[in-house]
């Protein structure tokens, strides 16, 4: 069955994504930009994950960084929160440096220790390209 995504909110460029990046120093994934550029936000197939927007919508990346980040500091900046599940838990990609960069974490909202999810952004959407959304 082919994943997809729907409920996205209105689009965003480049220029969105690298104002994010600057604001909160990292670099977002290509495969994570070429989704957003795509689709920004929405949620996937069944509705148990939902991803967070850009600029636009409820729950944006921005907020979640700011409130997870910056004010609670309960994720560790190197982990990127860009969705959740239906569940409250909170889906993280990995932009630090070295061999983990990419891979998908899960916090738990009762634990918040990572949880290792899935090695790409591809594997976690059940898909082989961005593409074949």
């Amino acid at each position: 069955m082919k994943t997809e995504i729907t409920e996205a909110e209105n689009s965003i460029t480049l220029t969105d994504i690298q104002q994010i990046e600057s604001q909160f120093n990292f670099t977002m994934p290509e495969n994570l930009k070429k989704l957003y550029l795509k689709y920004n936000g929405g949620v996937i197939g069944d509705g148990y994950y939902e991803i967070n927007s850009i600029k636009y919508g409820k729950v944006k990346i921005e907020d979640t960084i700011d409130s997870l980040q910056i004010t609670e500091q309960h994720i560790p900046k190197e982990y990127l929160p860009f969705a959740n599940t239906a569940v409250g838990h909170i889906v993280c990609m990995y932009v630090g440096s070295g061999s983990k960069n990419g891979q998908i974490y899960l916090f738990r909202h009762d634990e918040l220790e990572p949880i290792f999810h899935n090695n790409t952004l591809e594997e976690f959407l059940e898909i082989n390209s961005i593409d074949d959304l």
